[in-house]
């Protein structure tokens, strides 16, 4: 422990104060920085509550992600840009195995992502019964991240844990460029895209396609991509966006680890997936199409179509899966402005409708004998409104109100072992939201924020184990209260601070009762009290341009059981499993001379329970990176180069946490994915911009 401190106060002193002392000391001591504000730390606009808002000014927990820090790294998937945002904690096994948690929330699910809505432009990346996959988003097609954190249903619906908003890119100009990455364990990816912006038509295109060995054994992976964004401006008034978005994807699955093997052959794959040479191979389509009017005083009516087709075949040691899932859905709301010289009010009012339907069979893995057969009709609907208002620009309050119905259809067609077919459908939901935010001055400002959130069970979750419907089990939902401060000082520096407490009632707990069974029922409550600071500081500058930039966050949290009493055995005040007390980053940028940076970062997790029992913890880890890049440009031509190295340290750590794994056959339980020893890449990216102006 005290070694990974050392680590990080070596770091932070050679890259931040070292080179602070050597630049200032060069700097003339009579040079007075006037610099405004906008020059140094650029004015973020978001608009996750629909409205446009400065991040200055959000009555509620937004975090931005910009393209830099996508970028940064490897930069093959957004886990790292995403781990950096306090709150967040993104566990990684493999490219196509991952769990985003948001604030504690989603942390015990067994596999993937749940409890979160997400959203690329118009398509919801959130399946039905809240299942997300991130892993296969470009960042080099993302504008930006808006993170809404903690239970945000009253204007998107089940989102227990918070939202993601993925924007795509746009063109401004006309441009084409070819970025080709190659980085440590055989991995190589090729991206190239391009965009045309001519008269009242932009498009913005992109393919990729990536190949790596892996790190571990079964463990390689080839996905393509293909994204087509495109915007028609009828008028300055009127337009249409029309987005597509493909994968192809086929990932083996090393799996989790016992401790010993973890320890002692980290690169090695689980016994079972390697026997079988496990796979998991899918093709994901998904669409969006919107049509956005804009009325008196930036009032807007938006009328919105997104639908999704996707087929999955899945090689396990117990059994193989087949599935193939559609869904189709629209959004429409209009929003209304008016507007004074002292005073401001804007409401939305909107409807969300999502129908999908999901089939899924299981073969016997040695004769592909039929063992399943099922289908699932899976549909909701929200209904929204929200109120927002701002007094002489001092005074921002935010209100709404979500009304969500769920209701799940299933229908059992491998009925030799009984007819399992039922109807579950949830009584509504009413998801409040308040949110105030105050300007003290044009320096600081103050937030408060009260919401309300549910996320429904998995239709699997509702069965009971001889398959009838447990009438019984209820949305978990949760409620949050948390305050917050921003400020900015001498014009180069942002900070802000939060604390909050979101409890959670009717906690799912899965029940495993096979390998690949679960039962869901309800067990008790948790309670996950937080804070969170995070800042950016141009330390440096010169001739308006900064020279030293340094940035970090922290959380500091007690994610627990408040009442939890599961299987007769009371878990009560135990720390949820898969959570820290403490996670922090720091990081920074040197541009020593023009067109050259020189970046580095460190991030520390602390110790993490593998269980509901906290029998066992895993070691808490520290990761330092660093990265050099060369940007040039000459006329239309840009040229951009960057190599770094993750892991400087060689740390052995476990990237994600198989949470709860049982253990079968008086084998050891297999909780932890080996992550990463030191690795290294480098990216090269030429391109060329026309002349055409925005």
């Amino acid at each position: 422990m005290k070694t990974r401190w050392c680590t990080f106060l070596i770091f932070l002193i050679i890259s931040g104060f070292i080179p602070s002392a050597v630049l200032y000391a060069q700097l003339p001591s009579t040079r007075q920085d006037t610099t405004p504000l906008s020059d140094q730390i650029e004015e973020i606009t978001i608009t996750a509550f629909r409205s446009p808002y400065n991040i200055f000014n959000t009555p509620a927990p937004v975090n931005l992600l910009q393209p830099e820090q996508l970028e940064s790294g490897d930069a093959l998937t957004p886990i790292d840009a995403l781990n950096r945002i306090p709150g967040i904690l993104m566990h990684h096994g493999t490219f196509n195995t991952n769990r985003l948690t948001i604030r504690g929330i989603g942390s015990r699910t067994p596999y993937g992502t749940n409890k979160i809505k997400a959203y690329f432009g118009e398509i919801p990346l959130t399946t039905g019964d809240g299942e997300t996959v991130l892993e296969d988003l470009e960042n080099s097609a993302i504008q930006r991240v808006e993170v809404i954190k903690g239970p945000s249903s009253s204007l998107y619906g089940a989102g227990l844990a918070g939202v993601l908003l993925f924007h795509p890119k746009t063109v401004v100009k006309d441009f084409v460029q070819n970025k080709t990455t190659v980085a440590s364990f055989g991995t190589f990816k090729n991206t190239l895209s391009a965009g045309v912006s001519a008269n009242k038509l932009q498009i913005y295109t992109l393919g990729a396609l990536l190949s790596s060995d892996g790190y571990r054994e079964n463990n390689s992976t080839n996905r393509g991509n293909l994204l087509i964004n495109s915007i028609y401006n009828f008028s300055d008034k009127s337009n249409l966006q029309f987005l597509v978005k493909a994968t192809k994807m086929k990932g083996y699955i090393p799996s989790s680890l016992d401790l010993d093997t973890y320890e002692n052959n980290p690169e090695s794959a689980a016994q079972n997936w390697a026997s079988i040479k496990g796979f998991e191979e899918y093709t994901n389509s998904q669409f969006g199409a919107s049509f956005n009017r804009f009325t008196l005083n930036d009032g807007k009516i938006s009328v919105g179509v997104f639908g999704s087709i996707r087929e999955l075949d899945e090689l396990r040691p117990f059994n193989r899966l087949k599935e193939s899932s559609d869904y189709i859905g629209w959004r429409a709301y209009i929003q209304k402005v008016i507007a004074t010289e002292e005073f401001r009010l804007v409401m939305t009012t909107g409807a969300e409708m999502f129908r999908e339907t999901y089939d899924w069979q299981t073969f016997n893995n040695d004769n592909d004998q039929l063992l399943s057969d099922n289908r699932e009709k899976r549909q909701y609907e929200n209904l929204f409104v929200q109120l927002e208002s701002n007094i002489k620009e001092r005074v921002f309050i935010s209100a709404g109100l979500n009304g969500n119905l769920t209701r799940f259809k299933y229908t059992d067609h491998f009925t030799e072992n009984g007819d399992q077919s039922g109807n579950r459908n949830y009584k509504p939901v009413l998801s409040p939201r308040l949110g105030v935010n105050v300007l003290l001055n044009h320096e600081n400002s103050v937030f408060a924020n009260v919401s309300h959130g549910f996320s429904t069970p998995s239709f699997e979750e509702t069965l009971m184990p001889e398959g009838s419907i447990n009438p019984d089990i209820k949305p978990e939902s949760g409620w949050s209260f948390e305050t917050g401060f921003r400020t900015q000082i001498t014009n180069r520096f942002k900070l802000s601070t939060s604390y909050y407490r979101i409890y959670i009632d009717n906690l799912l707990v899965a029940h495993r009762t096979g390998e690949d069974a679960y039962v869901g029922v309800n067990a008790g409550q948790s309670v996950h009290p937080g804070f969170e600071t995070e800042f950016t500081w141009v330390t440096i500058t010169h001739n308006r341009n900064p020279l030293l930039t340094l940035y970090g966050s922290a959380t500091l949290a007690n994610y627990h059981f408040n009442d939890f009493v599961n299987l007769g055995n009371d878990y009560s005040g135990n720390i949820l499993p898969g959570t820290t007390k403490e996670t922090f980053s720091f990081g920074t940028k040197l541009i020593p001379v023009k067109n050259l940076s020189i970046n580095g970062w460190y991030r520390y997790n602390g110790e993490m329970p593998v269980d509901d029992a906290n029998s066992t913890f895993s070691d808490a880890f520290g990761l330092t990176n660093a990265e050099i890049r060369y940007e040039g440009k000459k006329d239309n031509f840009k040229f951009d180069i960057r190599g770094g190295v993750q892991n400087i340290f060689d740390i052995h750590y476990a990237s994600m946490l198989a949470v709860n794994a049982p253990s079968f056959g008086g084998n050891p339980p297999r909780y932890y994915y080996p992550g990463n020893p030191r690795n290294f890449y480098i990216s090269i990216l030429i391109g060329l911009t026309g002349n055409n102006t925005p």
